[in-house]
C-alpha cells in the first residue's frame, strides 16, 4: 500500500483514530514516536518491535490514518517536529547551539528569498589585511559581470545589541570591501545602534519566532492504492442449500449479528478487511480473514448460520485520486522584520529550503 506503514500487530492499532481532529492525530503520532525510542544505551534508537510490538504498531495505525487523510510524509515529519524537539527523552541528543540553529534559520530564510544568489553558512573569508574572518552568513550574486558580496552577522542574545557591536560588524564590512552588511538580531538593538547602522548603511533585522505550530489551507490532489477483492469464503462453509442454484444474493442482504447484537453489514465488513490490509501492508493478490466473536451468525433472508470467519480474496488494487481542501502544517513561522520600521516578512518552517552540508 503506497505511503501506508505495516502494523505488526493489529491489536494495538488505535481505535477510532478517525474522529481525532488533525491537530490531535499529529501529537498522538509525535507521542507515539517517542513511545517508540530507546534511549537507554546513551544512543537513540528503537524498541526492539519484536519484543515490544506495541509503539511501533500503534504509531504506523496514527501514521496510515494520516496517510489516508491526504497528507504526505514531510506533512507529517513537519507537524510532529516541534514535539519531538521537546521530547524530555530526545532533549539531551539535540546538542546543538540555540546560537548555532539560529545562524542556520538566517541563512535558510536568505536561501528563500534570494533565490539567485548563493548562500553560506559559517564561511571564513580573508580581508584586505591578510586576517581570516568567520562570517556568519555569506551571500553571492552578481550585477551584470560584476560579483557583489554580501555579509551577515547574527545575534542570537537575551538583550538588544549594543552599539559597540554593530561598530565592529561595520569594521568587518569596510575590511572584507563587502557592498552589502546585514545583522539579524533576536532581541532588538539598542537606539545608539541603530543610528550608527544608518551612518554606515548597514542593514538591521530582527528575527523573531511567531507560532510554535502553524497551519495553513491548500488544496490537495493526491492518489491512494485501495485493494478490490474479487472472491469470499465463510468458516464454517454455509450449507449447499443456504443460497438455492440460480437465485442471486445482494450484498445489502446479508447482515452479521454478534452475540452482543452488534450488527454488520458485508460493507462494514469489507471496509474493515480494506483497513487491515492497507494497516499489515498485505501484498497483492492475497486472503485477508477477518475474526467475528464466538457464537456470531451469518444472516440473509430470514435464515442464520454460524460464523467464526469472513475471508476476502483481494486480487488486484484500484488508485483513487481525490482532490480535498485541507489544513497543512507548516511549522513555526517567523517573523522577520527589518528595524526599526521597514520591510515586514513571516515565513514558515515548511517553505524554508534545506541547508546544505558545509
Amino acid at each position: 500500500m503506497s505511503g501506508f506503514a505495516r502494523v505488526l500487530d493489529t491489536q494495538y492499532v488505535v481505535r477510532d483514530a478517525n474522529l481525532l481532529t488533525d491537530e490531535e492525530l499529529f501529537r498522538q503520532i509525535a507521542a507515539a514516536m517517542d513511545d517508540n525510542l530507546d534511549t537507554s544505551s546513551g544512543k537513540v534508537g528503537v524498541h526492539n518491535p519484536q519484543e515490544n510490538p506495541e509503539p511501533i504498531s500503534r504509531f504506523a495505525s496514527l501514521w496510515n490514518e494520516a496517510i489516508r487523510r491526504g497528507f504526505q510524509n514531510d506533512d507529517i515529519g513537519i507537524g510532529i517536529r516541534g514535539q519531538l524537539r521537546a521530547s524530555p527523552k530526545l532533549s539531551p541528543f539535540l546538542r546543538e547551539p540555540s546560537w548555532q540553529s539560529f545562524e542556520k534559520l538566517v541563512a535558510r530564510i536568505h536561501i528563500a528569498y534570494c533565490r539567485d544568489a548563493q548562500v553560506k553558512w559559517s564561511e571564513k573569508l580573508v580581508d584586505r589585511s591578510g586576517t581570516e574572518r568567520q562570517i556568519d552568513v555569506t551571500v553571492r550574486s552578481k550585477v551584470g559581470p560584476h560579483p557583489v558580496l554580501g555579509i551577515i552577522s547574527c545575534k542570537h542574545k537575551e538583550r538588544p545589541v549594543p552599539i559597540s557591536e554593530v561598530e565592529a560588524f561595520i569594521t568587518s564590512k569596510q575590511d572584507l570591501n563587502a557592498a552589502i552588511a546585514i545583522m539579524v538580531s533576536s532581541s532588538g538593538y539598542q537606539e545608539g545602534a541603530l543610528a550608527k547602522a544608518k551612518m554606515y548603511g548597514l542593514q538591521l533585522w530582527t528575527l523573531q519566532q511567531a507560532e510554535t505550530a502553524a497551519w495553513r489551507n491548500e488544496i490537495r490532489v493526491y492518489k491512494l492504492l485501495y485493494p478490490i477483492f474479487s472472491e469470499l469464503r465463510f468458516d464454517p462453509i454455509l450449507p449447499a442449500d443456504a443460497i438455492p442454484q440460480g437465485n442471486r444474493i445482494e450484498l445489502n442482504e446479508v447482515t452479521f449479528i454478534t452475540p452482543d447484537q452488534k450488527q454488520y453489514s458485508l460493507q462494514n465488513l469489507c471496509a474493515m478487511a480494506i483497513d487491515q490490509a492497507s494497516q499489515m501492508c498485505v501484498p497483492i493478490p492475497n486472503w485477508v480473514n477477518l475474526e467475528l466473536p464466538a457464537g456470531s451468525t451469518i444472516n440473509f433472508r430470514d435464515r442464520a448460520f454460524p460464523i467464526q470467519r469472513v475471508g476476502f480474496y483481494f486480487s488486484r488494487t484500484v488508485t483513487l485520486q481525490q482532490r480535498k481542501n485541507m489544513n497543512i502544517p507548516t511549522g513555526a513561522s517567523y517573523n522577520f522584520n527589518e528595524a526599526p520600521d521597514g520591510s515586514r516578512y513571516t515565513i514558515a518552517e515548511r517553505d524554508l529550503p534545506a541547508l546544505k552540508d558545509k
